[in-house]
């Protein structure tokens, strides 16, 4: 068979590297996912100690995309390195501004792109390892803070890699020159520096964990997340409220999941016309009411008289329910409060409310 038209001339490439590019592509395309796939269990083995060789599945799920892309990009580099670029085109060389400057630009790019997505990839199988690893000696939320960090590093040397290989521009000259405007984006950023610094002392002291119920007195909820800047709180409307970490750190934080009693604290005002012996006997029959909820209740109380104010004589109540639920707290509160309603009426005397009573003489 005459194999000679593979050397006939076209666009200043013969018929043979045109089809040496094009089967290149196409075995690229081809055999991707299986270059992939053996790729990411050849990895694997350096995540194997600390995985304790368990989620080798989860680990090629999760770079075979990445290693795909890789394998095709580097495909299309060699492809089309095959091919001259024809003189009457005019292309550039590769380190002069035109045509070709930017397919091999693009592909720098492309190439730092998909290299960044592995880099973000191995942060993500050991936030998962962590979550799913019995025995870690660290902890879910610092895991999660760790990860967050390291793939904003990422992100900053992937910018600064695509300037330098891609555009070659000089880095340390480029920092340097920054000069007053640098400084201008420190103190525009102090906020953010702050919040910064708040989530280290979060994650360093742990005052709170995800999943805790919180209490910062205009703010009360469960944390669902800890982030960068800020931390996610599911108030008890269900709304979701997102405060700045720098403001926790500032607020006296009442973490309510690790307290082992719920107290309770209201005023029993009691108007002006009620005997003090029937005061004295509600406040016993008060104390025996709570005493009845043992051992939801605590034994250690306060019920006493305690002021004569402008419109009402006052009993000051205070108790506590052993147990940090909020449905067990409310559920001891009401049958208590029902109790007390009864106690009072069943002395003939009434719940005072805000009034005042005029005397005229004649």
């Amino acid at each position: 068979m005459d194999w000679s038209f593979l050397q006939l001339p076209y666009l200043d490439n013969t018929i043979r590297k045109y089809i040496t590019c094009g089967l290149i592509i196409l075995l690229g395309f081809v055999f991707s996912r299986l270059i992939a796939r053996f790729a990411s269990s050849l990895s694997y083995r350096i995540f194997k100690t600390l995985s304790r060789a368990q989620f080798h599945a989860e680990f090629v799920s999760l770079f075979t995309l990445p290693f795909r892309q890789l394998v095709i990009v580097i495909s299309l580099y060699v492809a089309l390195n095959q091919l001259t670029f024809p003189v009457a085109w005019e292309f550039s060389k590769v380190n002069e501004f035109g045509l070709r400057w930017f397919l091999n630009t693009l592909f720098l790019i492309a190439l730092i792109v998909v290299i960044t997505k592995l880099f973000l990839k191995v942060t993500e199988f050991v936030e998962y390892v962590h979550y799913n690893l019995e025995g870690t000696k660290m902890s879910k939320d610092l895991a999660s803070f760790l990860k967050e960090l390291t793939r904003i590093l990422i992100y900053v040397l992937s910018f600064f890699a695509i300037l330098a290989k891609a555009f070659e521009i000089n880095i340390t000259a480029l920092v340097a020159s920054l000069g007053i405007g640098g400084l201008a984006i420190a103190l525009a950023a102090q906020d953010t520096l702050a919040n910064l610094i708040g989530s280290f002392i979060i994650y360093l002291d742990k005052p709170f964990q995800v999943g805790d119920v919180v209490d910062l007195g205009e703010v009360k909820g469960t944390v669902e997340r800890i982030g960068f800047r800020t931390t996610r709180i599911r108030t008890l409307e269900r709304s979701l409220l997102i405060v700045p970490n720098k403001k926790i750190i500032d607020s006296n934080l009442n973490n309510i999941t690790q307290s082992s009693q719920r107290r309770v604290k209201f005023i029993l005002g009691l108007t002006y016309q009620s005997q003090t012996s029937d005061i004295l006997s509600i406040i016993g029959e008060i104390k025996e009411a709570i005493h009845a909820e043992n051992p939801l209740t605590a034994v250690e109380m306060t019920v006493h008289f305690s002021d004569i104010d402008t419109s009402s004589l006052n009993v000051l109540v205070i108790y506590f329910v052993n147990s940090n639920e909020y449905e067990i707290m409310i559920a001891v509160k009401e049958r208590i409060n029902v109790k007390i309603i009864e106690i009072v009426r069943n002395h003939g005397c009434n719940f005072a409310y805000p009034s005042q009573t005029v005397f005229i003489a004649k």
